[in-house]
């Protein structure tokens, strides 16, 4: 029979879990060498071991070993690695994704095999060595066995940055400075200078590991490393002292150089998680750097990701509106639709689907203080409908609008605050046009709509569930802290915003040609079909819909706008046959159409940076 991707990926699954399962029953075999394989190989190298122990049995990287030699060598401790095969392909695995993930500086390439890692580190240390820096000093390099090797290390006196903290003079702030400087002075990067590797003996910096670095080591990575170091010392002694100690040891432009590196993403783990008990500390930091010259406030970071997340949500999106586009399209005779329908009324609905995104852009320029220019807004309300497929209406909606005011020049105060105007002035239009267009539909010489009475009783549950959940103090509490401040913060700029009546009209003004487009797109598809309901009552059957599609947990409303919409066109006197194509012209023209366009929009801003 034929093999299907469901029936090959069961397949697999079940061959891996069978396996998982024989080797939990049966066990395997270990290829790690034993601790006296690893003594034996030490002392025949010439380190005159007296006791060594285990003290890191680690499965996701090196193991350790403490090694004390004979009385005659003085009886001086040895740090033993032992690198085995198992656990060395994990990291460099590891290592692989982060190269995949990251941009070239951020981590070195993985080491193919375990010779060439070994190599490498033992290279790094005679580096640091001839340079004069106090580091782990190979004393011993072997293979143990064919499947594991061993480096033994004299390691160096001091306390890690870490445990110094405030108690650093600026003697020692500057030599930690120094020590960045002669290892880039050479090209070396060590891309570890982390909180617990720096370490300080006196007026002595040394480090307590090798790091995982580069030497002839490219510019960027250089950077990431010196951006590493400024973190490092801030978390010890503030960001005031970190800016000032930098800047007088390596100079104004050599630290400046570092500022568009300092994400956390270009930092170890052990720093991302000192930073997240000491929220605030790079922010502050680069606040203080930025302040040695203010021109450079508005440089954008460095993008250090190959795949940012962005890029995945745009590919998924894409991904996500070609499935549901198809499969709506599929259960339709689109040429039945369009051979059908008069091709006027259709470049009309066309028109006035363009046109509900100009109503949202002049709405979005007059709430902002600032001039926007109208192409880019407008592609930003393209852009808007695409994200639609993969975020809720209103998240996508608040978010890239607040992202685009941020990188026009407001500030993200401001810019909340004038997005938050823009939907205050859109609810406001909705409202009144419902109101008005429910009054004039029911006061018609033929025409009155009656709602269902399963539509009247899930707005009263509705109701009723809101005022349930406003009863709850947690619930409460919780609009007290989120919302309120929100609105608080954007009725400033509501009353900023009505003493400028020209940005009363554009905010006004826009709100209502969005949502007047909307009904006259759905009046030229019901007129394409030969039906002639009045406008009133189309427009009650268009904000009827828009409700239920708000409601409908799937993107843009999809199956329940366009059965609400359909059963509404019945209602007003509609015939079924013509009011389900008249829906589906609709929904082509406002939802489908704009979504290509929306995603070539999307990516057009994030190219440019209005995004």
């Amino acid at each position: 029979g034929a093999m299907t991707l469901a029936a090959l990926t069961a397949s697999l699954l079940l061959g891996w879990l069978v396996g998982i399962a024989f080797r939990l029953i049966f066990g395997v075999t270990s290829t790690r060498a034993p601790g006296r394989d690893v003594a034996d190989v030490l002392v025949a190298t010439g380190v005159p071991l007296r006791r060594l122990e285990l003290i890191d049995a680690n499965d996701a990287g090196d193991r350790r070993y403490l090694g004390t030699t004979e009385a005659s060598d003085g009886g001086r401790s040895v740090d033993v690695h032992v690198i085995d095969r198992d656990t060395f392909g994990l990291a460099s695995g590891r290592r692989f994704l982060r190269v995949l993930r990251l941009r070239s500086g951020f981590t070195r390439p993985p080491a193919l095999t375990l010779r060439s890692e070994v190599e490498h580190r033992t290279l790094m240390g005679l580096v640091l060595e001839d340079l004069g820096i106090p580091a782990p000093r190979p004393v011993s390099v072997a293979e143990v066995g064919p499947f594991s090797a061993v480096i033994a290390y004299v390691e160096p006196q001091g306390r890690p940055l870490a445990e110094v903290g405030s108690e650093l003079t600026d003697a020692q702030l500057a030599a930690v400075f120094r020590l960045s400087e002669t290892l880039h002075r050479r090209r070396v990067a060590h891309r570890s200078l982390s909180p617990q590797h720096v370490l300080v003996d006196g007026d002595t910096v040394a480090l307590a590991s090798l790091g995982s670095g580069d030497v002839a080591a490219d510019d960027i990575s250089l950077r990431i490393d010196l951006a590493q170091l400024l973190t490092t010392v801030a978390l010890a002694v503030g960001p005031e002292r970190t800016a000032r100690a930098a800047t007088e040891t390596l100079g104004e432009e050599a630290v400046l150089r570092a500022v568009p590196l300092l994400q956390s993403v270009a930092l170890t783990p052990e720093t991302r998680e000192a930073l997240r008990e000491r929220r605030g500390v790079l922010k502050e930091l680069r606040s203080r750097l930025v302040e040695l010259r203010p021109s450079i406030e508005h440089v954008e970071p460095v993008q250090l990701r190959r795949v940012s997340a962005r890029a995945v949500v745009t590919v998924i999106g894409g991904a996500v509106a070609a499935y549901f586009i198809l499969t709506q399209l599929t259960q339709f005779d689109l040429a039945t639709v369009f051979r059908e329908a008069d091709w006027r009324w259709i470049v009309g609905l066309v028109a006035f689907a363009a046109a509900t995104f100009a109503g949202a852009s002049i709405a979005l320029a007059g709430a902002s203080p600032i001039h926007l220019r109208f192409v880019r807004t407008y592609m930003t309300q393209l852009a808007v409908a695409f994200s639609g497929l993969v975020a809720p209406a209103a998240v996508g909606n608040i978010a890239l609008n607040t992202r685009y005011l941020q990188t026009s020049g407001l500030q993200p105060t401001l810019a909340g605050a004038s997005v938050g105007v823009a939907q205050v002035a859109q609810f406001c239009s909705y409202f009144v046009l419902l109101v008005v267009s429910g009054v004039l539909a029911g006061t018609g010489p033929s025409v009155s709509f009656s709602p269902s009475p399963v539509l009247v009783a899930a707005i009263l549950a509705i109701v009723i569930a809101a005022l349930a959940l406003l009863a709850v103090p947690k619930i409460r509490a919780l609009l007290t802290e989120r919302v309120m401040p929100q609105v608080r913060s954007a009725l400033p700029q509501v009353l900023e915003t009505f003493q400028h009546p020209r940005r009363i009209v554009q905010l006004l003004g826009g709100a209502l040609l969005l949502d007047i487009s909307f009904v006259a797109a759905l009046v030229c598809a019901t007129r394409a079909f030969g039906a002639e309901p009045s406008v009133a009552s189309v427009a009650v059957v268009y904000f009827a819909g828009a409700i239920v599609g708000s409601a409908v947990p799937t993107p843009g409303g999809l199956g329940g706008i366009e059965a609400a919409m359909s059963f509404g066109l019945v209602q007003i006197g509609v015939d079924s046959a013509v009011a389900v194509p008249a829906v589906i012209l609709y929904r082509l023209a406002t939802y489908w159409l704009p979504i290509p366009f929306g995603w070539f929009s999307l990516n057009r801003l994030q190219k440019v940076g209005a995004l």
